[in-house]
């Protein structure tokens, strides 16, 4: 294949294929990437040929150096020791980018839980890992809760029609995370375990490729808005929220089907009831997102 612009003599790129319950599937592994969306978009574009008989192909990489997350955030990795990886969709299902983001953060975290359960023989309660809406996995641990995985979904179109999906999926894996400013973690640092990075890719790969499946299907875009709302992190729960610059009390109902958050407040002069995630801040006890 022709070398791109974005490769480097420092990025060693390999293709191989990787089995899985949908069938062998494309890998590109990379040594080190700024960005495995961006790597992954660009390959996309200048062999878009070689990708016409693939449902889609994943791009890996053992280190990432400006990870993206969303609104502009970074997301941070450290060499060999998280995973960090973009699966392209070359058949977009036809449902609102909005739900294909919520079967992108229901497939990391239930392919969280399912890696943990086969590399360490046990399965997490179920309320020690969540959603947070729009796209992060949350784990309670130590009496809080801190992220452990991040999604960033990009959409290529081309005039009104949906053509490509980048699903791009950080965690926190093996890195050191619990004694930093932010609220992170990582899993050895819950479960107490080794774990490779590359163990957790065909778990959520599979789990992402079902969901796509599901979204095919009659009914399947209401299938995947309840299973977002029951693994979402403080559903119910009464909390402040900055919004607008201001400190509210109130609590989240859920989220719905166009990815808007309803929210029951207690403040005289409240908010709107229902909000977009960018209209939200979550207070923690040491900083905001």
């Amino acid at each position: 294949m022709p070398k791109l612009l974005l490769l480097t003599d420092s990025m060693v790129h390999n293709e191989s294929e990787i089995e899985s319950r949908h069938g062998r599937l494309l890998r590109v592994y990379l040594t080190e990437v700024e960005s495995t969306n961006t790597y992954a978009a660009q390959l996309l574009r200048s062999n878009a040929d070689k990708f016409t008989d693939k449902i889609g192909f994943l791009v890996s990489t053992s280190y990432q150096t400006s990870g993206r997350g969303q609104r502009g955030n970074v997301w941070s990795s450290l060499p060999d020791q998280d995973l960090a990886m973009t699966w392209v969709v070359l058949k977009p299902p036809h449902v609102s980018a909005t739900i294909f983001n919520m079967a992108a953060a229901l497939a990391t975290c239930k392919g969280i839980k399912k890696t943990i359960h086969y590399a360490c023989g046990f399965d997490l309660p179920s309320a020690s890992i969540a959603v947070k809406w729009p796209n992060d996995v949350m784990f309670w641990t130590n009496l809080e809760w801190r992220k452990v995985a991040g999604i960033l979904v990009e959409n290529q179109w081309r005039g009104e029609t949906w053509t490509a999906s980048f699903v791009g999926i950080g965690v926190n894996v093996m890195s050191r995370r619990i004694s930093r400013a932010f609220n992170a973690i990582s899993i050895s640092e819950v479960v107490g375990k080794y774990l490779k990075p590359k163990d957790l890719e065909i778990p959520i790969l599979e789990l992402l490729l079902d969901y796509i499946d599901l979204l095919g299907k009659d009914g399947g875009d209401e299938k995947i808005v309840e299973q977002f709302n029951n693994e979402l992190y403080g559903l119910g729960e009464e909390r402040q929220y900055i919004v607008n610059g201001e400190n509210h009390i109130g609590a989240l109902l859920k989220i719905d089907s166009n990815g808007l958050g309803e929210f029951k407040w207690k403040d005289a002069n409240p908010p709107k009831s229902k909000l977009h995630a960018s209209e939200v801040k979550w207070i923690f006890c040491n900083h905001t997102f």
